[in-house]
């Protein structure tokens, strides 16, 4: 919030700002932390970029939107690109209040994923806002004008801007889980995270790859795969088996430890309950997956995802 009197407002203001017609998909435009003076009257004008404050302490009016609105403490407000806006500190008990200034292709995009919407302009935040001082504290540690300063802002503005989301999910119930893309490019993914890892992973290590809950994974992985994803692990685990028992002399104790069996003991049962026999007859036979081994063969399970 800008005051004619200067000199008294650096007391308790810190700002940097950078250009406002900057390049790219987000950037950061300016950053700063104010305690402001009793009253203060930012004016009404339009402003262009996004410019999200969060409240430590305090209160004050924004108009915004036709509307009236008194983020306190404990809450975000934003100023929309290309929007007017009035606010105006509390006379008992002002804001103190950090801010960041984004611009770039996706700066509406993540504000409406952060919740301001059409018409919303104060969000609740379930984050201290300590933590969102924290950030731009350190942004403010980097004020040069080059390349690796700009870097190292962008990435803290990154940070901010996923606290924020963070912050705002509790207050917005009605948008659920942000899921970004399609069923089928999730499980694409979590399949490649566990053909990558298969050895050392439990089901929990791919449902936080993810960002799922457990649940809802395990759903939509056995409709897309045709298995829950613990027995794709298992299943998969015991295919690389067979290529190592049938391809390499490396004792079965060995190949039980690579795919992710610390008991050869339990890898033997497991692997004879799957192919009928065991990993030594596996081997005498050179390897060779014969009819008679039945349906349960050494096989890979069935890749059901549907190409785009």
């Amino acid at each position: 919030m800008k005051h004619q009197d200067t000199i008294k407002r650096n007391n308790h203001y810190r700002c940097l700002e950078y250009d406002h017609d900057q390049p790219g998909d987000l950037n950061l435009v300016a950053c700063g932390m104010e305690k402001c003076d009793s009253g203060a009257d930012s004016g009404a004008f339009v402003r262009d970029c996004y410019h999200l404050h969060v409240i430590r302490s305090g209160t004050g009016v924004l108009y915004a939107g036709g509307k009236a609105f008194h983020p306190q403490a404990g809450q975000f407000f934003l100023l929309k690109h290309n929007e007017r806006y009035q606010y105006i500190a509390d006379d008992k008990d002002p804001w103190s209040y950090c801010w960041v200034t984004y611009c770039g292709a996706h700066a509406k995009q993540m504000s409406e994923k952060i919740g301001f919407t059409d018409g919303v302009y104060c969000l609740d935040s379930d984050v201290a806002a300590g933590q969102f001082y924290e950030l731009v504290s350190r942004m403010q540690q980097h004020p040069e004008m080059n390349h690796i300063s700009d870097l190292r802002r962008r990435g803290i503005l990154l940070e901010f801007l996923a606290l924020a989301l963070e912050a705002t999910q509790a207050s917005c119930p009605g948008r659920g889980q942000l899921y970004e893309y399609s069923e089928d490019i999730y499980i694409s993914r979590a399949i490649d995270f566990i053909h990558y890892n298969y050895a050392t992973i439990h089901v929990s290590d791919v449902v936080n790859f993810i960002g799922f809950n457990r649940s809802y994974f395990t759903t939509i992985f056995h409709k897309k795969v045709g298995a829950s994803p613990q027995e794709y692990i298992r299943q998969y685990r015991l295919n690389k088996s067979c290529i190592l028992l049938s391809e390499t002399g490396l004792p079965i104790q060995e190949v039980a430890a690579r795919v992710g069996y610390e008991n050869q003991m339990s890898f033997a049962r497991m692997f004879k309950k799957t192919y009928g026999v065991t990993p030594t007859e596996f081997r005498l036979k050179n390897g060779a997956v014969s009819p008679d081994f039945g349906t349960k063969g050494c096989t890979k399970i069935k890749d059901r995802i549907k190409e785009k």
